[in-house]
């Protein structure tokens, strides 16, 4: 076919689709839409896969509203996989727009975001009511048009994939809704929280003046509730400890006490979070040692680090943040962001959380350690690397070599620390 008249036809299914769009957002109908291409030429051109090409964080948005909507009505069965494809979606957008990659990443992102959830949808709609079951068929008509003509389209450099048609083809979802489906937030979510397992959300920590002035330790309320001293100067010496320890940048002669107060940090971390969870000895035990070699890995167990003359918190080219490098992309709405940049006990508490669920509902549950050459702690940590999809990278029959070598540095990790000696992580710091 020429380029000109390749050009024109999907010009025709362009418009189409984005009539059809926006007319279901308009109109709320829940009928399977009709797309036909002769009608286009009927149609004036509307504002849709033209113009302006939607950035990363518009089809993050888009795809974060789509997921989070369809957690709230799908059956209980076919919420761990929607968890999965949507993390999934957020490791991949995290490498896509990572510093030197090129070019738009959204079409391929949008591609493949909707090939992880279509399926997904398709199987949840005979469990849904027929009013919802037909709204999402609507929906589900209207993506895969968009997929067909937008995402390859837009990969093909033929158009470009606009705010207007993600936001249109959400509005199906959600017809008489304020809020726009594509504004960016960095606000904590609930909803997603709870689609993923964890819950309520963690505490994040104070932000100005210290917990122990604002409330119950105040003179006034220290008199009204007759504390006695001990536990006043406990509370004060645990919250002086933290401080100090998100302050710390070990040098020298002060690296063993520095390392063995992170040590008690996640000791006490990994011992609460693994009480939450209904894990045998052994199982917790591993947590533990998982816990030890994932912070080792991913930051030396450091928080802060020195840069010239100042003290910042440590943080990578690519987003990754603080002592268990939690990715401020891939996890955005999951934790305060502040939080983990600034906090060492959140920041611990965020990575243990999110190994606890690589750990028990995707390693254990699959059976990983049966599988051959299958290891549970190396399997939570691919997870952790690389997302859901990555849980069996590490045993791969053809690895990708950089990833191979990332396995292969927490395997060894590992073995230092299974065997006792987690403090051993002092060899970062050897010059």
């Amino acid at each position: 076919m020429e380029p000109w008249l390749r050009r024109f036809v999907m010009a025709l299914g362009i418009t189409a689709i984005v009539t059809v769009v926006a007319s279901a957002a308009q109109t709320g109908k829940t009928e399977k839409p009709n797309f036909n291409l002769a009608a286009a030429f009927q149609l004036p051109k509307l504002p849709g896969l033209s113009g302006q090409a939607a950035d990363w964080r518009q089809w993050d948005s888009f795809f974060t509203f789509v997921v989070k909507r369809f957690g709230q009505d799908v059956p209980a069965a076919f919420k761990d996989p929607l968890g999965d494809a949507f993390l999934d979606s957020r490791y991949e957008l995290t490498a896509a727009i990572a510093p030197g990659r090129g070019g738009d990443p959204v079409p391929e992102l949008f591609l493949n975001g909707w090939k992880r959830l279509s399926p997904i949808m398709n199987k949840a709609l005979p469990g849904l009511s027929k009013q919802t079951a037909g709204q999402y068929a609507n929906f589900i008509g209207a993506a895969d048009k968009l997929a067909s003509f937008g995402g390859a389209g837009a990969q093909l450099g033929l158009v470009q994939l606009s705010p207007d048609a993600l936001r249109a083809t959400a509005r199906i979802l959600e017809p008489s809704g304020a809020a726009d489906p594509l504004a960016f937030n960095t606000n904590v979510d609930a909803g997603i929280r709870d689609l993923l397992g964890f819950g309520s959300p963690l505490a994040a920590p104070p932000t100005k003046r210290s917990r122990l002035r604002d409330g119950i330790l105040m003179p006034e309320t220290r008199h009204a509730f007759a504390l006695p001293p001990w536990f006043i100067s406990s509370a004060m010496a645990a919250e002086l400890d933290a401080k100090k320890l998100n302050e710390w940048v070990p040098e020298g002669k002060d690296l063993q006490a520095y390392l063995k107060e992170v040590r008690g940090l996640l000791e006490s971390l990994s011992d609460t979070i693994a009480g939450k969870a209904k894990m045998n000895d052994e199982h917790k035990l591993l947590y533990r040692q998982i816990i030890f070699t994932a912070a080792w890995q991913e930051s030396c167990w450091r928080q802060y680090i020195k840069k010239g003359n100042k003290v910042v918190p440590l943080a990578s080219t690519t987003g990754d943040l603080g002592l268990m490098q939690v990715n401020r992309n891939t996890w955005r709405g999951v934790y305060d962001l502040n939080a983990l940049s600034g906090d060492i006990e959140y920041n611990g508490n965020a990575g243990g959380e999110i190994l606890l669920s690589y750990l028990t509902r995707h390693a254990i549950r699959k059976n990983e350690d049966k599988q051959q050459g299958g290891n549970l702690a190396r399997a939570t940590y691919s997870a952790y690397n690389g997302g859901p999809g990555a849980l069996g990278r590490y045993r791969a029959a053809k690895p990708n070599p950089a990833l191979k070598k990332v396995d292969e540095a927490f395997w060894e990790k590992f073995q230092v620390v299974s065997s006792g000696r987690e403090l051993d992580v002092q060899r970062c710091y050897q010059k």
